[in-house]
């Protein structure tokens, strides 16, 4: 995490969005970067790190998947080679997964597969990084409470803790536009026009929508997709020792906390308040808080839940 902070009432303030409407995000404050980061270098630091805890020499992994939840340092190309060159993963095979916030969880299925099907791939480094502020602004209800920061994952084939046992997945392709940030791709290349439009901010693009169908959707689907992975685990929403969701509305935590009778408290509810939304880390980030501050420990089964634009829902079962 960047040291900076920026207080979301503030940041509310400034560009005119309703106490009511911060008050419901539900974080205080959230981290913005320095003048010299980038989203792989973002990455390259948590990455790092993670390494160091694993007790994982760099030159020993064999998958680096790049899980960045939004706008990277370019747009070609891709950001693993970045990734891989950075941290001297020198045989790693390399690509990117981009599912918005969603992108560090669905890379983990994506280098479960790997494994399964590789028996020469036994060491997997998810990672990504965002610098939120640098296409947001903070100018409007959709963005005060997004922050900047880097996010890491180590796995390895058949380690005896924190292994995944059930995931499931929702695509809703139909509002994959409600937000967008429509400047820059081929449809609207970069030109003074797409500037002058603010083409290159990110924004809600179809309030009514967003406001409506989608919203009596979200967290009806949210609960059902929790609830389809713990299916495929054989457990139920009462064997949950820790609850972790996407850090981006409080409101909208609890209301699944209540569709699911998990108690807020066995939830990521306080680092949502304290961090806001990092993107695609945020499960991870709340897991870790969780295990180093004792709340969890061995065989307990957590819930990991979160949701990308596109849009997309996502869930896994872990247990410690």
């Amino acid at each position: 995490l960047p040291d900076k902070k920026l207080e979301v009432a503030q940041l509310a303030r400034a560009a005119g969005v309703p106490d009511i409407v911060a008050q419901f995000a539900g974080a205080r404050t959230v981290r913005c970067a320095g003048p010299n980061d980038t989203p792989t270098s973002l990455a390259l630091r948590a990455a790092t790190m993670a390494l160091d805890q694993a007790a994982v020499d760099p030159a020993d992994v064999d998958l680096c998947i790049w899980c960045g939840a939004a706008v990277p340092d370019y747009l070609m190309p891709t950001s693993a080679g970045i990734l891989q060159e950075g941290l001297g993963c020198g045989h790693a095979q390399a690509f990117d997964v981009a599912q918005g916030c969603s992108a560090l969880l669905t890379g983990l299925q994506v280098a479960h597969g790997c494994m399964a099907l590789d028996s020469g791939c036994r060491t997997a480094l998810l990672a990504g990084g965002d610098t939120w502020g640098a296409f947001t602004l903070h100018h409007n209800a959709d963005s005060v409470f997004f922050g900047d920061g880097g996010g890491a994952v180590v796995i390895q084939s058949g380690h005896p803790r924190l292994q995944p046992v059930a995931y499931h997945s929702l695509t809703r392709g139909r509002y994959h536009d409600i937000w967008m940030l429509q400047g820059g791709g081929a449809r609207h290349p970069a030109s003074p026009d797409t500037l002058a439009q603010g083409r290159h901010i990110y924004r809600c693009t179809d309030p009514q929508t967003a406001h409506g169908a989608f919203k009596e959707i979200y967290v009806p689907t949210l609960v059902q997709v929790a609830r389809d992975a713990l299916a495929k685990a054989g457990l139920e929403p009462s064997d949950v020792a820790f609850f972790s969701m996407v850090n981006a509305n409080l409101r909208v935590l609890e209301l699944v906390c209540a569709g699911l009778d998990i108690p807020v408290e066995m939830s990521s509810a306080d680092y949502l308040q304290e961090f806001g939304h990092l993107g695609s880390p945020d499960v991870f980030f709340n897991l870790n808080r969780a295990l180093s501050e004792g709340r969890i420990g061995p065989g307990d089964r957590v819930l990991l839940l979160t949701t990308g634009i596109g849009f997309f829902w996502v869930a896994a079962i872990i247990r410690c």
